[in-house]
């Protein structure tokens, strides 16, 4: 605060000076600054796939900068198909697939960015084979998206999330095991539904600026736990009320708001905790925001 105040009378000083003595200050020069633009074309139908290979398993890294990205199960006889809407030539999509693992990237670079000189498009839709345990990586920019695994054998899941909104569903039972499920947002709304479907042993939720709903609900084939970061937003769990759940809270100015759960020391518990095979060991760490644990019917 002293060199606060410090800087602040000089600062006045030099005001009050420069208006006594009428002092005039040079002229600045001007300076032209060029902003790339972004060349928007005609719209571009792409598609591409790629055979089941004779591997047990294999691996997906997607790599999507800005558009709409759709995702679902697919044919048992491709590994991958996609359709590929866009109208940037660069942008095209590259896909690969070698050594068991299928790479699918948006073309262009840092250079490729600027001034649209249109309504720019980029539309994604991905298809896998529900016949091949997949272990999947996405990394998404700005975008939208509607993520559904429902029916694909998923050993591994990692999203990591830029702005937007998101919605990642499982529907049906995972038939392969799950090791890990981790999501990592920005600023954006995401919705994961089903997560017990998916069945993962480690759950590692990051969360920067938005609003996060995670669904519990599914068959929950083993015991699970949870770890989920929150800046700034809420932050709202649907609770399985046949699965045993603990959750423990910390952080800043967060309020919390239990609906059939009850609290046990530090914790918030439902009734199934300690007497249900299956159990939730949650951690919920927030900066500024609401969290809200709603235990429902896992009917």
């Amino acid at each position: 605060m002293k060199y606060g105040m410090v800087i602040l009378a000089a600062l006045l000083l030099l005001g009050s000076q420069m208006m006594c003595c009428n002092i005039t200050l040079p002229e600045l020069p001007q300076i032209e600054i060029n902003v790339p633009t972004v060349e928007v074309g005609d719209m571009q139908d792409r598609r591409e796939a790629i055979p089941l290979p004779d591997a047990e398993s294999a691996a997906v890294d997607v790599l999507f900068g800005a558009g709409d990205l759709e995702i679902e199960a697919g044919t048992s006889d491709q590994l991958f198909t996609g359709h590929f809407r866009y109208n940037v030539e660069s942008w095209a999509p590259e896909v690969t697939y070698r050594d068991g693992l299928l790479t699918v990237e948006q073309g262009g670079n840092e250079r490729d960015w600027g001034i649209p000189t249109g309504s720019m498009r980029n539309e994604w839709k991905l298809e896998f084979s529900p016949d091949v345990p997949l272990k999947l990586d996405f990394k998404i920019g700005a975008s939208d998206g509607e993520l559904d695994f429902t029916g694909l054998q998923v050993t591994e899941l990692d999203l990591d999330m830029g702005a937007g909104d998101f919605e990642v569903r499982f529907d049906e039972p995972n038939d392969a095991r799950m090791s890990q499920l981790t999501l990592d947002t920005g600023a954006s709304r995401l919705d994961v539904i089903g997560i017990g479907h998916a069945g993962p042993e480690q759950v590692n939720v990051q969360g920067g600026v938005g609003d996060i709903m995670l669904d519990f609900t599914g068959y929950w084939p083993r015991s699970s736990d949870v770890q989920i970061t929150s800046g700034v937003g809420s932050v709202t769990l649907h609770l399985p009320d046949d699965v045993g759940v603990q959750v423990e809270t910390k952080g800043g100015l967060t309020n919390v708001e239990p609906s059939g759960l009850h609290r046990s020391g530090d914790a918030y518990v439902n009734d199934a905790f300690g007497e249900a095979e299956t159990e939730l060991r949650i951690q919920i760490t927030t900066g500024v925001g609401n969290v809200r644990l709603i235990e429902v019917s896992n009917d």
